[in-house]
């Protein structure tokens, strides 16, 4: 085809291949996919990374008060639903400020998209449960992870301490 136009140059036209148009933008929307979620990734795991620190740092810090707490007569069982309750807080309070600045995000999506196409606006609540599990499964793994290690310490070693 583009042998024929190039020969026959007086007829002024040209040849426009869709199968490499077609391929080239499949090739662009895969690497825009990638760094995407590349993004996505990097800001979760910096998230998890910040909350981990933030718990652990909490729990390490109130090791003196988790000892005389223990030296009054709490069990290590009610030592474990107090903390347990702490992470339950904790994940809630999360979700109390992040589910409506989530949701007032979304409208505003939808909103800036609803210029040129009119449809509904719906909230995907398959992805709102795993985002609510997701940060209760984060809060109870790294309280689960502090609580053993501050378990460990001796009540006399934590109460005569100096250094906290």
């Amino acid at each position: 085809m583009d042998q024929l136009l190039a020969a026959s140059s007086g007829l002024g036209g040209g040849a426009y291949d869709l199968t490499a148009a077609r391929r080239q933008m499949e090739q662009l929307s895969i690497l825009v996919a990638v760094f995407l979620y590349g993004f996505v990734v990097l800001i979760a795991l910096i998230s998890v990374a910040n909350i981990f620190n933030t718990i652990s740092t909490s729990v390490a810090l109130r090791r003196r008060e988790f000892a005389v707490l223990q030296s009054v007569g709490m069990t290590s069982r009610e030592f474990h639903r107090m903390l347990r309750f702490e992470s339950l807080f904790y994940g809630l309070k999360a979700l109390l400020y992040g589910l409506p600045l989530s949701f007032g995000m979304m409208f505003l999506v939808h909103r800036s998209l609803d210029g040129g196409i009119v449809f509904g606006f719906s909230l995907p609540w398959a992805s709102i449960g795993a985002a609510v599990g997701g940060v209760f499964l984060i809060v109870g793994l790294t309280m689960l992870y502090s609580s053993r290690k501050a378990g460990r310490d001796s009540i006399v070693a934590a109460l005569t301490d100096e250094n906290l």
